[in-house]
């Protein structure tokens, strides 16, 4: 039987005031300075709970089959740093970024939390508690609600930890 609830049951009545995304390179969400963050999947319509389901599914598996329409975000900043430390150093040391976005810019667009999802029934090859920090907007983040960014690199270039902040736009 399909689940036809409307998706604004199981989108959260508030958010943070700055939420931050972990950029990175290979990352299935694309980074333009025109156009801000955009999920790989700007094309599919997500109409109903199930279709939610299915496509928070293949987003948490990082199912690589299936183009999500979703751009992960943290609501606490040193989640997204601890996270962008492990991209770059499973990637050689690459620089990865942690880009602060004011969610009162976001615009239209809903915006989920994770641990809702999962305890909801979304399936995650991780436990609901790491999910805590974790949102996903639908589609697409605006230019216009960039706040700044922080470098991460775990190459030689930084040493013991240490984060050279500077700003998105110059």
């Amino acid at each position: 039987m399909q689940d036809t609830r409307s998706l604004q049951t199981v989108v959260p009545t508030s958010i943070p005031s700055a939420l931050y995304r972990v950029d990175y390179p290979g990352s299935q969400t694309s980074f333009s300075p025109t156009e801000g963050f955009r999920a790989r999947n700007m094309h599919t319509i997500i109409a109903n709970v199930q279709q939610l389901h299915f496509y928070a599914s293949a987003h948490f598996n990082w199912a690589s089959n299936i183009s999500s329409p979703f751009i992960s975000v943290f609501a606490d900043r040193t989640r997204a740093e601890h996270w962008a430390c492990g991209f770059s150093e499973g990637d050689g040391g690459k620089e990865c970024y942690v880009v602060a976005i004011s969610t009162a810019a976001l615009g239209r667009g809903p915006i989920f939390r994770a641990a809702d999802l999962i305890g909801a029934g979304v399936q995650s090859p991780i436990v609901a508690s790491q999910h805590w920090s974790e949102y996903l907007v639908l589609y697409r983040v605006p230019v216009a609600a960039l706040i700044n960014e922080i470098v991460i690199s775990a190459g030689p270039q930084l040493q013991n930890g240490e984060i050279d902040s500077q700003m998105l736009l110059h």
